[in-house]
């Protein structure tokens, strides 16, 4: 057998069956002109190209033949990227009981290498185990009561687990191969592997978080949830632990990755550890009919069985506004009132592994620069003056307001109708009215953009609520070995200013992990 590089095959997807992944082997035959059962193949990548007016799926394939094919022949270090990833872990380690604050991407990886290594982690999150978090959510929706330890922000798996789990928002990190499978072996589909806009779906990533624990535990990590870290604790300038209220938890390192739930956290270490002031986005998520999406990017009333929902990625450049991107688009999804603390409402958006829903949504972001606030503190209070804005204008019960974007266009109250996917419903509101001058009239830029490359996007879309909790406006420092101007505290994922989306957190998690066992 001799293996073989098949680039940039293309398949029509007209015809195609919903799970031609798996049915290739007749396609392969017929562009190498030989027999379907002389091959076999590995899929190494697949992306749709809807450029034209009939949409192609668009493979890279690893093929396998005991015939003489005429294709680039796999290299050694092509076959070696096929293989586990495995991470340059020392052989021994001298480190003990570190512990982890968080369980989001950053600090699972972040303390699943500490695991591997020998290190025996402790993992400490104020929130609850995944299971919990879901059905605090549906406790939630029927009472309206909030718990602050336990929603779709806080929690095990962070705010990711119930975000779609798209793992396409940016890196290309060196670890990126063992992430993935590690995700596979822990339960997420084996196609993140090889799709060039993978996702896990809110349905399958709490299973994929808790086997992601079990794993760890087994190599000797203890998980301690319901532990809320309120400080550090430092003693000889030097980072010994943390502290749960009145409870010190003694350890000789601390990967501090407490996501973008734990401001407060944050804010009270403003002072200990150098900072800086960084670029955040904030934005409005807006919602569309799924069809309509489906018709603008696959050119046809009737979506192909072999394609999933279309999702979009636009960006808006005015010149004379900012600048504003989609971000987080989920197709067939749920719009969520993602908050975590109490009378604060926060849109957020998600979707399961189907994206079988009726509508789509997204968020689209500005980025709000560093010359705009002189601290964190005004950073994080305008944040939360719009939260709060947003709950009260919703009616005190975390119900969301919304407002048609031709309404938002022009500056007027409007929704033609509450139909909405938004699980905590929606009334009208002035959306544009809790937003700053710059960030309306870059919304407003944005969207007579959008609308020509997707005729319609200003009729059938309506913002949903402000999207506040997208990244952080803080930085804290690290240096070349990740640690903070506090020696023995590693900062690591969203919630420092250190990365942004599922894998870029976990890579920077396994980054700060490595440099803590050096």
């Amino acid at each position: 057998m001799s293996d073989y590089i098949l680039d940039k095959l293309t398949v029509g997807v007209r015809k195609a069956p919903w799970d031609i992944d798996a049915k290739l082997h007749a396609v392969i035959a017929e562009k190498l002109g030989v027999s379907p059962c002389d091959i076999d193949y590995t899929i190494l990548g697949k992306s749709i190209d809807s450029r034209s007016s009939e949409a192609v799926l668009v493979y890279r394939l690893a093929v396998s033949s005991p015939k003489r094919l005429d294709l680039p022949e796999l290299s050694v270090e092509q076959l070696s990227a096929m293989g586990k990833a495995e991470l340059p872990l020392p052989e021994k380690t001298v480190l003990r009981n570190p512990i982890v604050v968080g369980t989001g991407p950053a600090g699972i990886f972040g303390a699943l290498v500490l695991a591997m290594a020998g290190a025996e982690p402790v993992i400490v999150d104020r929130g609850y185990p995944v299971d919990h978090r879901r059905a605090e959510w549906e406790k939630f929706l029927q009472t309206r009561s909030l718990d602050t330890e336990n929603n779709l922000l806080i929690g095990e798996g962070g705010a990711g687990a119930f975000s779609d789990g798209k793992l396409y928002t940016g890196t290309k990190d060196v670890n990126r191969r063992f992430i993935l499978q590690e995700m596979i072996e822990a339960g997420a589909p084996a196609e993140i592997a090889y799709l060039s806009r993978p996702h896990v779906g809110s349905d399958k990533l709490p299973q994929v978080s808790v086997n992601l624990r079990r794993k760890i535990e087994a190599l000797g990590g203890k998980f301690l949830f319901g532990r809320e870290v309120t400080d550090i604790a430092v003693s000889n300038g030097c980072c010994t632990g943390v502290r749960c209220g009145s409870e010190m938890i003694s350890a000789p390192a601390v990967l501090l990755a407490p996501g973008l739930g734990g401001r407060d956290l944050i804010r009270k270490l403003i002072g200990k550890v150098s900072y800086s002031m960084k670029p955040f986005q904030m934005g409005c998520r807006i919602e569309h009919p799924q069809t309509l999406i489906d018709r603008c990017q696959y050119h046809t009333a009737n979506r192909p069985a072999a394609l999933g929902a279309a999702e979009y990625h636009l960006v808006s450049r005015p010149g004379d506004a900012w600048n504003v991107s989609s971000f987080c688009m989920c197709p067939g999804g749920t719009v969520v009132n993602a908050t975590a603390w109490e009378k604060h409402s926060i849109s957020n958006g998600m979707s399961n592994y189907a994206r079988d829903g009726e509508f789509a949504n997204s968020c689209l972001i500005a980025t709000l620069g560093t010359g705009y606030f002189n601290s964190p503190d005004e950073a994080y209070g305008l944040i939360e003056r719009i939260e709060t804005s947003l709950f009260d204008a919703g009616g005190g019960d975390y119900t969301m307001i919304a407002q048609d974007a031709a309404a938002f266009l022009s500056g007027r109250m409007g929704l033609k109708n509450n139909r909405s996917s938004c699980e905590t419903g929606v009334i009208p509101g002035r959306i544009d009215h809790l937003l700053i001058t710059e960030l309306q009239s870059a919304l407003r830029a944005a969207l007579k953009f959008f609308d020509r490359k997707c005729h319609n996007f200003i009729r059938d879309g309506k913002f949903i609520g402000v999207e506040s909790c997208v990244s952080a406006p803080v930085r804290l420092e690290r240096n070349e070995n990740c640690e903070s101007s506090l020696p023995g505290l590693f900062p690591a994922g969203e919630g420092v200013g250190a990365a942004g989306g599922i894998l870029s957190g976990a890579a920077d998690g396994i980054r700060c992990a490595l440099a803590m066992l050096k």
